[in-house]
């Protein structure tokens, strides 16, 4: 009887596994929140990317189909017809009405969550703890009763 309780400790290395595995492992509860932000995040990017590629399917028709609008954005690049002269000041730079730049890269982050080899080692070291906790528990006892 006395070796059937050293039983529990394979099995508190499991649950141990187990239940920081399932709360803070790569698909863990944590891990699952982090994602589902990321997500989030995503889904907005690509919103944004939709909105921009409107606008610039939209200025690209107008640069086709109307000669005026070509003029405008012409002149918004420092070009101008022939026999114009400019005076350019320095310093400042293409007025763009963007909010992103163009090639800009959105990064995903990365999720956060605790690897499985370190969770493996944390849960062998609470079973060793437990089977020392019972062993001296079973050595105490055994002075005790001699």
């Amino acid at each position: 009887m006395r070796l059937l309780k050293y039983i529990v400790v394979p099995w508190t290395i499991f649950f141990i596994y187990f239940l920081f595995s399932a709360i803070l492992g790569q698909n863990g509860l944590y891990a699952r929140k982090h994602l589902d932000a990321e997500v989030l995040q995503l889904t907005q990017n690509l919103n944004a990317l939709e909105r921009e590629n409107e606008e610039l399917l939209k200025i690209k028709d107008s640069l086709q189909n109307d000669r005026d609008a070509l003029m405008v954005y012409m002149r918004k690049l420092g070009y101008g017809r022939d026999g114009e002269q400019f005076i350019r000041i320095m310093g400042q730079g293409i007025a763009l009405n963007s909010d992103m730049l163009t090639g800009q890269v959105l990064y995903a982050a990365n999720h956060d969550f605790v690897q499985d080899k370190t969770l493996k080692i944390i849960a062998i070291c609470i079973g060793l703890a437990v089977f020392m906790f019972l062993f001296i528990n079973d050595i105490y006892q055994f002075k005790t009763r001699y």
